[in-house]
């Protein structure tokens, strides 16, 4: 749909709610709103244009896609990993043969991130076996839908050749966004972002018009005027003598009577910079991504940048992995399944610090009995201790085994105790 408003030519493409969501043809302030990107969807290819935002949704989706994703069996003794189960390949490693593990996560999450939700089909054997994922962009999803008999869910899938396709419950996976006011229908997060990412756009334009359009430095004043003759020559020689670097600095020659003003274009006076920066703190704050991993390290000190980055993984990893792996469960695991399995994010190595600090964490942990040497050895991609020796648990300084703390016996004593592990 194309209308003429103020002498401009304005191209407007049609969303699912129609042309009612666009302000009246009479209302004014409603335009200005409209045309300074506040008051509507934002579409997400558009936002990722906008450099803080594509920092926060590479910066969310890449961590998340890194980290481990395992499939556990629930044990006596706790839990281990279901390695002998094919999903577990596919969470950890290949979700289809086309895809891998990163660039399924990283996709699924972009898309919780930038819209109602993120979704992948699930293909399934004739015993109905999970055998791949598949990532199904949101824009491609007809949105979930309850059937007014069963009560389950289903979403239909368009595609370029028209060949839709309706996947019923156990044929999709599903994480919403925001859920508010509905269960079925979330919050888009462009809608939610509109105010400020529009507000982003508009002064990224005006920053790079205040580059690329006609910016003078200053002007030169002939009050009799010039001839033709006059102002060919002056311009001439102006150009030769003070164009360039190399003629920078120069004092000007004038005749005639000219007069020479200087132009000024202050972009900090006129707030431009500062509501940039501004605005990139408004992006951070509307996904809790500190704004120093954004590069904006204006407030970042040595003694806080630690501090937030553990912020990071609380306040933003860790909600966003519970969600995923609840998604699993309920989306990937039958019922009889679900008493035996269920998957985790490994979010330790985001913890881990520098060596110092993950050196006095594992002595800690070493010394009071909690960790073997295995356990730690695994945490740091080091092979296990031969002979087992790295199966065995101490504690205390001694570091006697913990089959001995209850005998009370010395070290010296430990080697002909009856039963005792040495």
């Amino acid at each position: 749909m194309k209308i003429k408003l103020f002498g401009r030519i304005l191209e407007i493409k049609a969303s699912a709610s129609g042309v009612s969501a666009l302000p009246s043809l009479w209302d004014d302030s409603g335009w200005s709103s409209y045309l300074a990107g506040r008051g509507y969807s934002v579409p997400a290819e558009t936002a990722l244009q906008i450099s803080a935002v594509f920092r926060c949704i590479d910066l969310g989706s890449k961590t998340i896609a890194a980290l481990p994703l395992h499939l556990y069996r629930r044990t006596p003794n706790g839990k281990e990993k279901a390695t002998e189960n094919p999903l577990y390949q596919m969470l950890y490693v290949l979700p289809n043969p086309q895809t891998t593990a990163y660039e399924f996560w990283q996709m699924y999450v972009a898309n919780i991130m930038l819209t109602r939700g993120g979704f992948a089909k699930i293909k399934r054997d004739y015993r109905g076996k999970i055998t791949a994922l598949w990532n199904l962009p949101t824009h491609r999803v007809s949105g979930i839908h309850i059937n007014s008999v069963s009560g389950e869910r289903y979403i239909d899938v368009f595609a370029d050749d028209g060949k839709n396709e309706r996947l019923r419950e156990g044929e999709f996976m599903y994480t919403p966004g925001f859920l508010f006011n509905e269960r079925t229908v979330p919050h888009d997060a462009m809608t939610i972002a509109s105010e400020v990412l529009g507000l982003t756009k508009t002064i990224t334009q005006y920053a790079r018009q205040s580059v690329d359009s006609i910016n003078p430095g200053g002007f030169i004043e002939y009050p009799n005027g010039l001839s033709d003759q006059a102002y060919n020559r002056f311009k001439a020689d102006f150009e030769a003598n003070y164009k360039g670097v190399t003629n920078a600095g120069k004092f000007l020659f004038l005749e005639e009577g000219g007069k020479a003003a200087l132009l000024q274009r202050d972009l900090e006076k006129m707030q431009v910079l500062e509501s940039r920066k501004h605005a990139v703190t408004e992006v951070c704050r509307i996904w809790g991504i500190p704004p120093h991993m954004c590069m904006d390290l204006e407030k970042a000190t040595f003694s806080n940048i630690e501090q937030q980055s553990a912020e990071f993984v609380r306040d933003f990893v860790n909600p966003l992995t519970v969600r995923l792996e609840q998604t699993q469960y309920r989306d990937l695991l039958s019922e009889s399944e679900r008493l035996t399995y269920f998957s985790k994010f490994n979010t330790n190595a985001l913890l881990r610090g520098d060596t110092a600090t993950r050196t006095t964490y594992y002595n800690v942990m070493r010394q009071g009995g909690l960790m073997d040497g295995d356990e730690i050895r695994g945490l740091e991609d080091m092979e296990n201790m031969p002979d087992g020796l790295g199966k065995i648990f101490t504690v205390n300084g001694n570091m006697i085994p913990l089959s001995a703390v209850p005998m009370n016996l010395p070290k010296g004593a430990q080697a002909t105790a009856k039963g005792v592990i040495t």
